[in-house]
C-alpha cells in the first residue's frame, strides 16, 4: 500500500459492494472508517476478518489431491 499511495491521485476503498471511502491519499491513511482503516494500514485486525490459518491451497483451488 504505502507504494501504490505514491503514485496515485486519490484512492477508492470498496467493501460490501459499496464505496467504503474516497479521498487523496493523505486523507485516506488518516481515516478512521474501521475498513478504510483495515486496508490503508494493512492490518489483520478489523471488521474483515482474516483467517489464520488458511484452508490449504488445493482445496481454494479445487484439487482433490494427488492422482492415483
Amino acid at each position: 500500500m504505502s507504494e501504490a499511495v505514491k503514485l496515485v491521485d486519490r484512492v477508492y476503498v470498496i467493501a460490501d459492494g459499496v464505496v467504503a471511502g474516497e479521498g487523496t491519499p493523505e486523507e485516506m491513511l488518516a481515516s478512521r472508517d474501521p475498513y478504510v482503516h483495515q486496508f490503508m494500514h494493512a492490518q489483520p485486525d478489523g471488521p474483515i476478518p482474516f483467517h489464520y490459518p488458511g484452508r490449504p491451497i488445493g482445496e481454494d483451488l479445487g484439487v482433490r489431491g494427488p492422482a492415483p
